[in-house]
């Protein structure tokens, strides 16, 4: 029965459960990648497997926190549950022997999809006479299956413990904590700041291109310190300025939908400059990982042998997809947790004559503007930067790979716009039960 129920609540949930499925999926999917390469290489070792560790670690984070987000979505069907007679222990096997399930479901799907992409590779380049499919696929499913076990035990364990302290009170009516906003006037001096700390960034940029080999070694220690600054002064600045716009009262900001727009925006004044500036760095990261795993896999640059080229190659790409997972995986989620809260002043507009595409619409603007603005900076970032390294990288390679580094921002951007349409469209379709009035 409690199979049968379980399968019927996953099935029913399937939109609550959608970002959990395709983050699950897309990591276990890296995971399985790299377990193939393992056994082709026929490697051991902790190198080895700190790769699937470390997204293993940063999967249950991210689980733990889908989880919880899941279980505020159920929250009053739970506490029914437990109004109607059913014990904690049986609602928490029941919600645990569900979650399990969408898991298990994430499993097949994440080891099949990644096995596929290994398969066009191992299949076009064999690295050892290995020439049975069925024995690398097996193997690396079992691999990838500790994994996962290790995944869903500390996360199991986790929500277990959240289920049993839960009370009936606490399900039923659960509060929106929302952050106070504190005037900033002093968004013009964090501007400068900015402008310092940014100047700072390209004149170490500049120097890695143009000093001798010898003092490069300078510019290179130092430049994280600037670029860090920069991204956190830039977005107190932008956040600032809005908020100080807003206070201003123009008549500007009363035309269309302004006035909704920039409140959603600041509305979280602190939170956001923060998110921002860790989700800028992340996005960072996930662009250079991209182009030094694809740079490594260049058959002109033969800095190691062909499986530990092709091992480390494929580790940095997939640290990139990591750090895209989580970029966009908890900006969704928070997106999500917004458009609850905010469901009643849907119901506030709509008797203000606003219709539901009309809703909808600036609904859709605000998930665009929140998944996009951790980019602003790192495009501008890219603008300024990628231009001088690819000279210097055009003096450094061979004329086969002149303009890599243009040609690799552009596969970057290419696989930027993938996930968020994807996310996107996830955010989008999850959103669409609070855009109307509840019963």
């Amino acid at each position: 029965m409690y199979l049968k129920l379980s399968i019927r609540n996953a099935k029913r949930s399937f939109i609550n459960y959608l970002l959990y499925v395709v983050t699950m999926t897309v990591l276990l999917a890296i995971i399985e990648v790299s377990n193939c390469i393992t056994i082709i290489g026929e490697s051991a070792g902790f190198q080895v497997i700190s790769l699937p560790l470390l997204i293993a670690a940063i999967q249950i984070v991210l689980v733990g926190y889908i989880d919880t987000f899941m279980l505020k979505q159920r929250a009053k069907e739970l506490a029914s549950y437990l109004l109607l007679g059913m014990g904690k222990k049986r609602l928490t096997r029941l919600f645990l022997c569900e979650v399990l399930l969408i898991g298990f479901f994430c499993y097949i799907a994440g080891t099949t999809i990644g096995f596929s992409i290994y398969g066009f590779w191992y299949f076009r380049e064999p690295l050892h006479e290995m020439k049975y499919c069925g024995f690398l696929y097996g193997k690396s499913m079992f691999y990838t299956f500790l994994f996962f076990g290790l995944i869903e035990t500390v996360c199991t364990f986790r929500l277990k413990q959240r289920l049993n302290k839960l009370q009936i009170r606490e399900l039923m009516y659960e509060r929106n904590r929302n952050q106070g906003v504190k005037n900033t006037e002093n968004y013009k001096k964090w501007g400068i700041i900015f402008f310092l700390c940014f100047v700072c960034f390209i004149g170490c940029i500049c120097g890695i291109v143009f000093l001798p080999e010898v003092y490069i070694v300078y510019p290179v220690s130092v430049t994280a310190i600037p670029l860090l600054i920069s991204v956190f002064a830039f977005y107190k600045w932008v956040f600032g300025y809005l908020y100080a716009y807003r206070r201003m009262k123009s008549v500007k900001i009363y035309q269309k939908d302004r006035l909704y727009i920039t409140a959603n925006v600041t509305s979280d004044f602190k939170t956001s400059t923060m998110v921002n500036t860790v989700f800028c760095i992340c996005f960072l990261f996930s662009g250079c990982s991209f182009v030094t795993g694809i740079l490594i896999l260049q058959p002109e640059l033969q800095l190691f042998d062909t499986a530990m080229r092709q091992w480390m190659g494929t580790s940095q790409i997939s640290i990139c997809i990591v750090f895209l997972t989580i970029y966009f995986s908890i900006l969704s989620l928070h997106q999500i947790i917004d458009i609850r809260q905010n469901s009643k002043s849907n119901q506030i507009m709509r008797c203000m004559g606003k219709s539901d595409k009309q809703i909808a619409r600036l609904v859709n603007q605000q998930i665009a503007i929140k998944l996009s603005s951790p980019m602003l900076m790192a495009l501008l970032i890219v603008l300024f930067c990628i231009p001088l390294l690819n000279g210097k990288l055009n003096l450094t390679l061979p004329a086969s790979l002149n303009n890599i580094l243009l040609k690799l921002a552009g596969e970057f951007g290419v696989c930027n716009v993938v996930f968020y349409i994807c996310y996107f469209g996830i955010v989008s379709a999850m959103s669409r039960r609070y855009l109307y009035p509840s019963d």
